[in-house]
């Protein structure tokens, strides 16, 4: 028997981003009017699934962790579900998951930072931080991939952006245009460092090794 959750599941198998009610009336072997019985609208769908996906972050085996590492695992664990369902990222541009998933997501991580040393507070600031990099990084990932698709990367849609402007336009960027245009998937560990080690400074504490 067909339930939400089945919907819901099979909507989260195809990805969001090419979702429709057709394909997944055919993916489910069903009528396009039976799945009006369990979701109102492919709006409504595709918030339902975003909300799964962004609730069901894998977190498992994290508490003997350090708090540092603690923090990169949840920031990749962000990323990694915002870069597969890139549709996730709309629905938080139009506040479309509704805050009861973002607070669901930020209880899950005050409680394992108070576990781990900190006052809800603290943990609360840290949560936005890493929330507002998570969402920066998997932006940029996207933003890559879909360049590399179209048969560029970064730094050669730089190069080639830097030839519509004359030879002493912008030498700042002409100077440091490879810094410009670094690899997006490693952008996460390359800005999440140096907020860990201030923490790590704050709190008096000595970071322990990889």
């Amino acid at each position: 028997m067909l339930t939400r959750d089945m919907v819901i599941d099979a909507a989260i198998e195809i990805g969001l981003a090419a979702i429709s009610m057709k394909r997944l009336a055919e993916h489910l072997g069903v009528g396009t009017a039976t799945l009006y019985q369990y979701v109102g609208s492919r709006d409504e769908l595709l918030k339902l699934a975003a909300a799964r996906q962004v609730s069901s972050l894998d977190m498992e085996e994290t508490d003997d962790l350090h708090w540092s590492k603690f923090l990169v695992i949840f920031a990749q664990a962000i990323q990694e579900q915002l870069v597969q369902q890139p549709q996730i990222i709309v629905q938080f541009i139009d506040a479309g998951l509704g805050p009861e998933v973002e607070l669901e997501v930020a209880e899950r991580f005050l409680q394992a930072m108070v576990a781990r040393g900190f006052t809800p507070e603290e943990a609360l600031n840290i949560q936005m931080h890493i929330g507002a990099l998570a969402i920066a990084g998997a932006v940029a990932i996207c933003r890559e991939r879909a360049s590399r698709a179209r048969g560029r990367s970064s730094t050669a849609r730089v190069q080639a952006a830097l030839t519509h402007y004359a030879p002493e336009e912008l030498p700042l960027i002409r100077r440091h245009a490879e810094h410009y245009s670094t690899e997006a998937e490693t952008m996460l560990a390359r800005v999440i460092a140096p907020l860990i080690e201030r923490i790590a400074r704050e709190r008096g504490e000595e970071l322990p090794g990889d």
